[in-house]
């Protein structure tokens, strides 16, 4: 960390939290944090058939991910501004993403809580554009991250890929989280946490494997992964973004599906295992938010 600040590095604060405008600048982690979860928990209850899912979900969006995006903005009365620009920026291609899943999403919730009535073929033209219009809303800021030049850190062709299965895993975790307290029949909780592990195992790999990658590259990308595993950022990421959020669940998760133990009996364990992973994901993007860096002008 030391040595990536006497090379001239510069670490981003635009997206941090600790920006100049007080507690506005702490929205913008939350806002992709249920970004993230919310079209994640809608495409697995969409899937699986959890109606309660699915409307917890569309809330999850319009408060945690539309609200906070909001009050964000640095201009509220310009956020018009942001949705134009479809041809060259992904901050209006998520804008619109988000749109087109609010809009299906509700149309598909309330035909699946039988509110409205449509025919088979209908409905399921429906529920695949409110699935479709979730995926791109879940994977939307890997490309926006992606697409920023000036933070090498963040180009990578694997944000959109972690981003994504970051969102499946959130869904499963919230979904099984909320079966806790409206269950509903046919809707299988080891399935969804077999699923869940599976994820721990593919989102640890692909996101060490990348900074790996990142390290031998050199210059800016080695000195934002020094600073998540040797400096300032090291005791929060690999504490509970890694350890806490991704190792933990999965040997906790692989001794109790293996033995294995009984849902109704130890959910305890399942349902603290879940929350852990749910705070594991939102340190891990506030992690890689904040260990972007600039490098040096020359």
């Amino acid at each position: 960390m030391i040595q990536a600040h006497r090379q001239g590095y510069v670490f981003q604060s635009d997206w941090t939290g600790r920006g100049e405008r007080g507690l506005r600048d702490f929205l913008i982690i939350p806002a992709i944090f249920f970004g993230a979860v919310s079209p994640g928990l809608f495409i697995v209850s969409a899937l699986g058939g959890y109606v309660a899912g699915l409307w917890v979900a569309i809330a999850l969006s319009m408060v945690g991910y539309g609200l906070t995006h909001m009050l964000y903005l640095g201009r509220m009365e310009r956020f018009w501004r942001a949705v134009i620009n479809l041809r060259t920026s992904w901050i209006s291609r998520g804008f619109l993403f988000n749109a087109l899943f609010t809009g299906f999403g509700v149309l598909y919730a309330a035909s699946a809580s039988g509110l409205i009535g449509l025919s088979g073929p209908a409905n399921g033209a429906l529920m695949f554009a409110a699935v479709l219009s979730a995926c791109a809303f879940a994977a939307y800021p890997g490309f926006m991250l992606m697409k920023v030049k000036a933070i090498a850190f963040w180009r990578s062709q694997m944000e959109p890929i972690i981003f994504f299965l970051q969102a499946i895993l959130g869904g499963l975790a919230l979904t099984v989280l909320l079966m806790a307290v409206w269950p509903q029949a046919g809707v299988n909780a080891i399935a969804l946490l077999k699923m869940n592990y599976l994820l721990l195992i593919a989102i640890f790999a692909l996101l060490m494997s990348t900074l790996v990658v990142k390290a031998i590259h050199g210059g800016s990308e080695e000195a934002s992964v020094v600073s998540l595993t040797q400096g300032e950022f090291s005791p929060v990421f690999l504490g509970a973004g890694i350890g806490m959020g991704l190792v933990a669940p999965m040997f906790v998760l692989a001794a109790a599906l293996l033995l294995p133990l009984d849902i109704g009996t130890y959910g305890f364990i399942y349902y603290f295992t879940m929350v852990l992973e749910l705070i594991g994901i939102y340190v891990a993007k506030q992690s890689i938010l904040r260990a972007g860096t600039y490098s040096p002008i020359k």
